[in-house]
């Protein structure tokens, strides 16, 4: 799967240029060390969580022919 320049991806590299942070986590939340690295670097904010599953790169335009 080829990410560079996917729709996604573009959205994700934009939000983090204006101060999203993207963490490793699952569809039960961000990883434990996860959630220190957040609250050490932006404290108490108030904020919105997006879980995006790695299916969400799957557009089957860039997928190997097969």
């Amino acid at each position: 799967m080829e990410i560079e320049g996917h729709p996604t991806q573009d959205l994700i590299e934009e939000l983090e240029q204006r101060g999203a942070a993207r963490v490793p986590g699952s569809a039960g939340g961000p990883r434990i060390d996860a959630l220190t690295f957040l609250s050490e670097r932006f404290g108490d904010a108030g904020g919105l969580w997006l879980f995006l599953p790695a299916e969400t790169f799957e557009t089957g335009v860039d997928e190997p022919l097969g």
